[in-house]
């Protein structure tokens, strides 16, 4: 299976949020959601955490972006996601 190219970083948050929150997911979407969840690997556990925060913590908004920047750049490279 092919992991989909996203048009926007939010458009993957948004898919792997609805893929992880869903309850009867078939086999092809537990496969998606594996990649996706390899792909968030790059980022440190705070740089993860602050990515589902909306705390308005300096240090958590920081981390929140350092992880897109981060994540961005993975899923550049891995084909994921197109500029």
């Amino acid at each position: 299976m092919k992991s989909p190219a996203y048009s926007s970083l939010e458009a993957f948050l948004a898919h792997y949020r609805a893929l992880k929150s869903a309850r009867d997911a078939g086999a092809e979407e537990r496969r998606l959601l594996a990649a996706m969840e390899d792909s968030l690997k790059v980022l440190r556990a705070e740089e993860r955490l602050a990515l589902d925060s909306d705390s308005p913590d300096p240090a958590t908004g920081r981390h929140r972006e350092r992880a897109r920047l981060r994540l961005a750049r993975e899923l550049r490279a891995r084909g994921m996601l197109r500029d």
